[in-house]
């Protein structure tokens, strides 16, 4: 679970810092990988809660 969180504070500080750079610049790029951050941290949510649900779920079978 450790690793969950870890990756989950490198892709929102991954989002904040690419935000920012796109607010200085205004260069498209920086707001496309922040979005690729934002949807890979999205991602990794569902998949950690995912994992939880399945561990429970497992109690029952």
């Amino acid at each position: 679970m450790v690793i969950f969180r870890v990756l989950a504070v490198l892709l929102g500080l991954a989002f904040l810092l690419s935000m920012a750079v796109f607010t200085l610049t205004g260069a498209p790029v920086w707001q496309y990988r922040a979005k690729l951050a934002l949807k890979w941290a999205v991602v990794l949510g569902f998949c950690f809660f995912g994992l939880l649900i399945l561990r429970r779920a497992a109690i029952f079978i």
